[in-house]
């Protein structure tokens, strides 16, 4: 019996930084509600936007946003904050290890970005993020998730220097080929989707998700039924029970008609 589904966004179900998505997910989303199931979408996005992308059946979801450290249910809200002295420190060694990286610090609802990093910003506002500018990236305070960028993608070389010296504070993880994200210690999308597992009653073996990239692994390792899309990386591929179609071909709008299909 399935009674959750929940999908990512950016090369899952939309295009990178997409504004649209297929409107037959509004239709999705009205059947698992008729059928009592639950659907969700969890996002490295932050929260307006992806309210956004979902405002004909808003009051019918829940969100998982900035890479499940926001969590956003009509009923119950909350936030996972990056402790501030390793924000802050973060946000230094960034600068130190890749300073031609932009910084994007995220609460909930707002993104930050130093003045130097404009470019980085437009391109934000093209989700559509909501965005602020800060003099000092490194001063701010209750910060849920920072991603790193660069318009050529993450060097590798980047990558495991910043996992090597941050990994046991924080969670490290790809997040698309141009975006290095970090939030607090054990604060993912799989935490989230815990949560809202654990608040509805719902278990693991009726579950479903779906994702494309190394920050979506958390999530679907809480679920009996993951699927990646065939544009996904080799690391979620690996993780997943199956993998289904592209992002480009509707694969997981498909894949869904097909579970519901089944369902009486």
């Amino acid at each position: 019996m399935i009674k959750l589904i929940i999908t990512d966004v950016d090369d899952t179900i939309a295009p990178e930084g997409g504004s649209v998505i297929n409107h037959e997910y509004y239709e999705i989303v009205k059947e698992c509600k008729k059928k009592g199931i639950l659907f969700g979408v969890a996002s490295g996005r932050q929260k307006p936007c992806v309210q956004k992308l979902f405002a004909p059946v808003l009051d019918d979801i829940f969100i998982l946003a900035d890479n499940g450290t926001d969590i956003w249910m009509k009923e119950y809200k909350t936030s996972m904050k990056i402790p501030d002295e390793y924000y802050q420190n973060l946000a230094k060694d960034l600068k130190k290890i890749a300073p031609e990286y932009g910084i994007m610090s995220c609460k909930p609802d707002i993104a930050y970005f130093e003045p130097k990093d404009e470019k980085y910003c437009n391109h934000m506002k093209t989700y559509p993020y909501e965005c602020e500018y800060t003099d000092d990236i490194t001063a701010l305070t209750d910060i849920c998730k920072v991603s790193a960028w660069v318009e050529t993608g993450i060097d590798q070389e980047v990558e495991d220097q910043m996992a090597e010296k941050w990994s046991d504070k924080l969670d490290v993880c790809i997040a698309g080929a141009n975006f290095l994200d970090f939030m607090s210690k054990g604060c993912n999308k799989g935490k989230a989707l815990s949560i809202v597992q654990e608040h509805y009653g719902i278990k693991p073996e009726e579950t479903v998700a779906f994702g494309n990239a190394d920050n979506d692994i958390p999530m679907i390792e809480k679920a009996k039924y993951s699927f990646a899309v065939g544009n996904a990386s080799d690391r979620l591929k690996k993780t997943a029970s199956s993998v289904i179609g592209n992002m480009k071909d509707d694969a997981v709008l498909n894949k869904i008609k097909e579970i519901l299909a089944a369902i009486e």
